[in-house]
């Protein structure tokens, strides 16, 4: 049985052509028409989560691991807000997402009928595109219905953004067919190879091998062993730097992977680059953004395939809207190496004795966020796994350990909230056959408690949760301590029990406190083949003095 709604049997029967397998519901009764036409097919991988807000989180984790898109589909009314966070997210992720709203019929809005408001349009600021389906199911309608699904899945997988289609139905909603019998041509939209102009490409390539200070600076990336390949050729230019993050996903041994700490030993102008090339979205460290927007380079090229100019240290020169790769395939060609430069091998040795006082440091540091970071790295050096960060602190701790080869690095660094960490991680988790490990703080794992709220939790998920007692990072940025309004208003001190969280889902939980539980219950849980909450409670530590000291370590000669 199916709907009886032609409209719907022509959505299922095009989406299944496009090869979109995963849909995402949340319990309502205006998408009823959907929920009976996908559970007709075998075909599609339905999943059912109650909170719109964790469901789209979810939907997320699954599409950044499979690189398609993923369908999430609510009822009408205030439903269709509680997406917006995780849409927003993949808009500036880039990650492809199909928002199917069910909506009443038009002359109901603003008349007082229940659950109705104004949907259509209401992502306008963070897709790519909106599509308001015809109510009819005249032959006409039924062909501009193909068109706006064709349209819309094609934008969803070549701009990799998401996408809204708000879906109007009139009752009867649960009306059923023996046999879908209406069905609409897959319309195969061709994209286009770009390059870089030839005479464009020469004059960068001759501005670049004259320059004797170049930085490339690596912001979020999906994994590439391509561009990682192409990265690595510019090892045998001395006047070339290489900076990466863990959310780069780019690594060599003589890149700089920990730019926080190294840059604590950067006190000169020698080190500021002339030209810099950024690619990626969104660079983590706010160090780097201080140090070359108060000291803007010559140059600055971004390296991006999209249509927005991204200049995050107000000095950008070049836009070049190109995938990193295919520019670098050309580019890498007749640029030879500026050998009478020393820039990279100055930057090299102080990342060197940054990892030197890093180790000496650690030797001996007291527990804390800082130590428990430590421990969980070592936990990650003999696994080969997926790793998601939780936003705010977490996601900085991690910057400061030297990057591993054989993982992948995630977090919601779109718009970089503490909503949806959890959700996104255990979506990731069932769309991956690795082991992933889900680091986070406890406010950001309380807010997103109800990710747990899911019948079919991953085995191969582990979630270490780092509770502070509160938002740590409001300790260590600047500003907030100066303020009487601190520990309500921004550390957000709580006394509620992670235990019981855990509990309530059913969810295996321990509980650390000191290095030697830590040391121990790691090594079961390497072992465990269940999902697993581990409590690293450092909240009756002084974090905020443990990373000064650090970093003045790390200052040391």
């Amino acid at each position: 049985m199916t709907s009886s709604s032609f409209r719907v049997q022509v959505v299922v029967d095009l989406l299944k052509k496009h090869e979109i397998k995963n849909i995402i519901f949340s319990p309502g009764s205006r998408n009823a028409p959907l929920v009976i036409g996908f559970n007709s097919d075998d075909y599609f991988e339905i999943k059912v989560i109650v909170d719109e807000r964790a469901a789209a989180f979810y939907a997320l984790g699954i599409a950044q691991q499979t690189n398609n898109p993923v369908v999430i589909c609510s009822t009408s009314g205030s439903a269709v807000l509680n997406y917006a966070p995780a849409i927003v997210e993949a808009y500036y992720q880039k990650i492809p997402l199909i928002i199917i709203t069910a909506d009443r019929p038009p002359e109901w809005v603003d008349h007082g009928e229940g659950q109705s408001m104004r949907q259509y349009k209401v992502y306008e600021n963070y897709i790519a595109k909106s599509y308001n389906l015809p109510m009819l199911d005249h032959p006409d309608a039924l062909w501009q219905t193909g068109v706006m699904i064709n349209e819309a899945v094609h934008i969803a997988n070549n701009n990799s953004k998401p996408v809204h289609i708000n879906f109007p139905f009139r009752e009867p909603l649960y009306k059923t067919v023996e046999k879908a019998t209406k069905t609409q041509k897959k319309i195969i939209h061709h994209q286009l190879t770009k390059s870089i102009n030839k005479d464009d490409l020469i004059v960068l390539q001759k501005r670049f091998s004259k320059s004797p200070k170049k930085m490339i600076i690596c912001g979020s990336l999906k994994p590439n062993k391509g561009l990682n390949e192409q990265l690595k050729l510019f090892k045998k230019d001395p006047s070339v730097v290489v900076l990466t993050e863990t959310t780069s996903n780019i690594y060599d041994e003589e890149f700089i992977s920990c730019i926080d700490r190294t840059l604590e030993r950067i006190n000169n102008k020698n080190f500021y680059p002339e030209l810099v090339i950024t690619i990626g979205n969104s660079i983590i460290s706010k160090k780097i953004k201080k140090i070359l927007r108060k000291n803007n380079p010559s140059e600055h090229w971004h390296i991006e395939s999209t249509n927005r100019a991204q200049d995050v240290f107000s000095s950008l020169t070049n836009f070049i809207p190109l995938e990193p790769l295919d520019f670098f395939s050309d580019f890498i060609n007749n640029c030879p190496p500026n050998l009478n430069s020393n820039f990279k091998k100055i930057w090299h040795k102080e990342f060197i004795i940054s990892e030197e006082n890093h180790q000496k440091f650690l030797t001996n540091c007291n527990w804390s966020d800082l130590k428990a970071h430590q421990l969980i790295y070592s936990f990650l050096k003999i696994n080969d796994i997926n790793v998601q960060m939780g936003n705010s602190s977490s996601v900085r701790y991690v910057q400061l350990f030297p990057h591993l080869k054989n993982i992948n690095y995630y977090s919601n660094r779109g718009v970089s909230g503490i909503d949806g960490s959890s959700s996104t991680a255990i979506g990731a988790a069932t769309a991956s056959s690795k082991e992933t490990i889900l680091i986070t703080g406890d406010l950001s794992f309380i807010y997103d408690q109800n990710a747990m709220w899911n019948n079919d939790l991953p085995k191969n998920l582990k979630i270490f949760v780092i509770n502070n007692q509160g938002g740590g990072i409001f300790n260590i940025i600047p500003g907030p301590k100066s303020t009487p309004h601190a520990k309500k208003h921004f550390e957000t001190s709580h006394n509620l029990s992670l235990k019981q969280i855990a509990a309530t889902f059913k969810i295996n939980y321990k509980k650390v406190d000191t290095e030697l539980e830590a040391t121990t219950i790691l090594k079961d849980i390497h072992n465990s083949d269940q999902i697993e909450i581990v409590e690293f409670f450092t909240g009756n530590s002084k974090n905020e003095d443990v990373l000064n000291a650090y970093f003045s370590v790390i200052r040391n000669n």
